[in-house]
């Protein structure tokens, strides 16, 4: 495996979670890799979290990681890759503490009613 970062995709997380009001997100503690070399075809993106433990024994706050895997993640269409990125975002609790709320919190429904909100503002900014 080989691990990129993604300093665009960063500017992107700003980017959303000032536009959706994702204001427990703090982007200087969330960064995006891209990953390479992986088998998985079904597997678009996964959000990693600093355990606990790590942040008290590094004496570090909680930081995230998306990870994109580059084989899928870069052939989505471009509205598809906004969406896979509020989807690992929704993955990331309001106490922002390393932790992670599950699937039945992040849904397919919630996810296209954050990206139509989040092209709705982008849209009347640029115009």
């Amino acid at each position: 495996m080989e691990y990129l970062t993604a300093p665009d995709i960063d500017e992107e997380i700003a980017r959303i979670t000032r536009s959706l009001e994702m204001d427990h997100i703090q982007p200087g503690r969330v960064r995006v890799i891209r990953s390479r070399g992986t088998k998985s075809r079904r597997i678009l993106a996964r959000c990693h979290g600093l355990p606990k433990a790590l942040q008290t024994g590094l004496a570090l706050p909680a930081h995230y990681v998306i990870e994109l895997v580059s084989e899928n993640y870069d052939r989505l269409s471009e509205a598809e890759q906004t969406k896979t990125l509020i989807h690992e975002l929704l993955h990331i609790p309001r106490i922002f503490g390393g932790g992670f709320r599950n699937h039945d919190y992040v849904r397919d429904r919630r996810v296209n009613q954050l990206y139509e909100q989040y092209m709705r503002k982008t849209n009347s900014s640029a115009g």
